[in-house]
Order: structure tokens, then C-alpha cells, then sequence
């Protein structure tokens, strides 16, 4: 199960490059939310198709189905911020600083999740923050 969670994950990066770079490229002519909502667009035509392909129902509790709309409106306004970055600065910088979005799920996690990180993750996160730091200067 590792290996499929690993091959997932490194095609998500492969495809997340491929949007902040795509992203980048369409903010030199169109405005942040236009691209946005053309981005969104096709983002739906395909999960659509794909829900519609595997005739999956939506199917969850009212909590659940309330986090995964907020999740949407969290995404989306992240998205225009992510683009109006975009027109204004270097997309390596723009992307890099971004990109450390994954510190919040982590800080969440231990406070009200009861996650435990051990050393080597504490170690990592940091490690990821200067990281970006250098990149950014």
C-alpha cells in the first residue's frame, strides 16, 4: 500500500509543477481570477467526467460534506491569491513559499488531532522552512 501511496504522491508533485508553471504562463496576459476561473473549469470538467465515468454518488455525513465544500472556498481563494503572486513576482519564489502549506496540516495535526511528530519530522519542517527562505532571498 506504501509503494501505491508513493507513486500517487510523486505523480501529484509532477502535476502540481505543472500547474504552478502552467499557472505562471497564463497570468502574463489573463488576470488572476479569469484564469482562476478558466483553471477551475476544466479542473470540474474532469472530476465531473470522472465521477459521472465511476458512478460515484456523494455520499457523507453533513460534517463532512460541510469541510469538503470549506475545503473548495479555501482552495479557491488560495488559488487567486497563488495567481495574483504570480503576476506580481518570480515564480520560483512565489511557488517555493507556497509550497509550505504543508506546515499548517502539521501544527493542526498536533494540536487538535493529537499527531505526534517525532524529531526527524520537527527536524524536516524546519529544514523546509529555511530551505524556502533560500530560495526566496
Amino acid at each position: 500500500m506504501a509503494n501505491v501511496a508513493i507513486v500517487l504522491a510523486l505523480g501529484a508533485l509532477l502535476l502540481y509543477g505543472g500547474w504552478a508553471v502552467s499557472a505562471g504562463v497564463a497570468t502574463r496576459s489573463l488576470s488572476p481570477v479569469n484564469a482562476v476561473l478558466l483553471s477551475y473549469v476544466a479542473s470540474l470538467t474532469v472530476v465531473g467526467s470522472y465521477v459521472l465515468a465511476t458512478r460515484r454518488p456523494v455520499v457523507g455525513t453533513r460534517t463532512d460534506v460541510g469541510f469538503a465544500l470549506l475545503s473548495g472556498v479555501l482552495l479557491a481563494v488560495a488559488t487567486i491569491s497563488f495567481y495574483a503572486a504570480l503576476t506580481h513576482g518570480n515564480m520560483a519564489i512565489v511557488s517555493a513559499i507556497s509550497a509550505l502549506y504543508f506546515v499548517i496540516p502539521a501544527i493542526v495535526g498536533v494540536l487538535y488531532f493529537d499527531a505526534q511528530l517525532a524529531t526527524t519530522n520537527v527536524l524536516g519542517l524546519g529544514l523546509a522552512i529555511v530551505a524556502v527562505v533560500l530560495v526566496a532571498a
